[in-house]
């Protein structure tokens, strides 16, 4: 769960995506320390979701009524493209 509160459900469902990214990012990184010492290749992190509205926001280019969310909005199109 995130500990900030927050009033819209996009912005509760970008906080979960980014918690468990970070997650898989820890994961991973000790996993390829321990691959690494034995010469395999290297665990990928692949994204998935399924959340029409952020789809929305960083494909279609649809724009949010929310400011809080446009910077944010914007650093995703950036590393999405």
């Amino acid at each position: 769960k995130c500990k900030r509160i927050t009033r819209s459900v996009l912005t509760s469902k970008i906080y979960v995506i980014v918690y468990s990214v970070n997650i898989a990012i820890a994961i991973r990184s000790t996993l390829n320390v321990i691959i690494d010492c034995l010469f395999l290749s290297y665990v990928l992190i692949i994204v998935c979701i399924d959340l029409l509205s952020l789809y929305e926001c960083l494909v279609k280019l649809s724009t949010t009524k929310k400011k809080r969310l446009i910077i944010n909005i914007i650093a995703l199109r950036k590393a999405y493209k």
